[in-house]
């Protein structure tokens, strides 16, 4: 109901959604881009008047990018002197009759076609379209160059620690005696100077193999080489963070290997003092009854404060003076012999000296 509907000025069109790479290029526009402007058409005003034949133009602006080159954007009023400016000009030679005859001429000596351009877009012609914006000219250079990447064009090694002479032909002799290479390039700075890393691409797995094995770490102008199989900038970070990861502790829970984080439990080995700072009745390693009172193992020192001995001031003496035994009344504890020494009979610890 709402597709074709008119409100105001305009018509509404409703269809289903498509992505903008499924899209088609809009048909009608009225910004146009053009390149490989001739020398005389390089001023404002002179381009100006040679558009000017295909409609009313509203702007125009001439631009120069890194390289010096001339380019320009030319706004018109209409949507259709703006479609007739691109076909009368896009691919139109700017080259003298002389220059043509003095072309093909070369061309016909080289054994090639006389009629044909070397390039798709050689700078004697003008280039003249339908102004892009950058997203959508960065997205038509994907799409057009995208499926070459995807297509295995052989295998391709890394090799670093180049000495900075070495050229792209200097690198492929270094190569070709292990087989075909696809390509081969040596990395550098805007400047031009070699950045100390290269690719080569081999057509066979077999030619990549022996090519690692015969030139990984060899010599060349006194620098080992590195050489191994090229990797994506994210595979590579991901296997050096599984490769260098450090764990969160020391053990499952945190630092000290507890659960949760807490302490580890402590372990007593026979013979320990039973009465240590901070352990709990119940904890691995404690006698039964916990630190303070249980029964003492056979060969062990009786419980008592941290720090003191048998007899000191502060500790109630049982049995002997200054010695801890059972009060008058109790039952003797099991394994006692009567008629140990200090003890009174019938009464007593194994395993306790007790003294007077």
């Amino acid at each position: 109901r709402v597709n074709g509907m008119q409100i105001g000025e305009k018509t509404v069109f409703v269809g289903p959604f498509q992505k903008r790479s499924e899209r088609d290029a809009p048909t009608l526009f009225s910004n146009v881009y053009l390149k490989h402007l001739p020398d005389e058409l390089q001023d404002d005003a002179k381009l100006k008047a040679k558009v000017a034949d295909f409609g009313e133009v509203t702007s125009l602006a001439i631009m120069t990018d890194r390289r010096g080159r001339k380019f320009a954007f030319c706004n018109f009023k209409e949507t259709e002197a703006a479609a007739k400016c691109v076909e009368e000009l896009h691919q139109k030679d700017t080259r003298t009759p002389e220059q043509v005859e003095e072309y093909k001429k070369k061309r016909v000596e080289a054994g090639e076609d006389p009629e044909k351009d070397e390039v798709d877009y050689p700078d004697y012609r003008i280039y003249c379209q339908r102004a892009q914006s950058k997203a959508e000219r960065q997205a038509e250079l994907k799409r057009k160059f995208e499926p070459s990447k995807k297509t295995p064009q052989g295998v391709n090694l890394y090799i670093k620690n180049l000495e900075d002479s070495i050229d792209d032909e200097q690198l492929k002799e270094l190569f070709a005696p292990f087989g075909t290479t696809t390509s081969v390039r040596v990395m550098r700075d805007e400047a031009g100077k070699s950045r100390g890393f290269g690719f080569v691409c081999f057509a066979q797995p077999e030619e990549a193999t022996k090519a690692v094995t015969e030139m990984h770490l060899k010599k060349v102008h006194d620098k080992p080489l590195y050489v191994g199989l090229a990797e994506r900038r994210d595979a590579r970070l991901a296997r050096l963070q599984q490769r260098f990861r450090t764990p969160g502790g020391m053990g499952p829970g945190g630092p000290m290997g507890g659960k949760g984080g807490g302490p580890a439990p402590m372990y007593m080995s026979p013979g320990m003092p039973g009465g240590m700072p901070g352990m709990r009745p119940g904890m691995p390693g404690m006698p039964p009854g916990g630190a303070m009172g249980g029964m003492p193992r056979p060969g062990m020192m009786p419980f008592g404060m941290p720090g003191m001995m048998p007899g000191a001031k502060g500790m109630m003496p049982f049995g002997g003076k200054g010695m801890m035994g059972p009060r008058p009344g109790m039952m003797p504890f099991p394994g006692m012999r009567p008629g140990m020494p200090g003890m009174m009979p019938g009464k007593g610890m194994p395993g306790m000296m007790m003294g007077k």
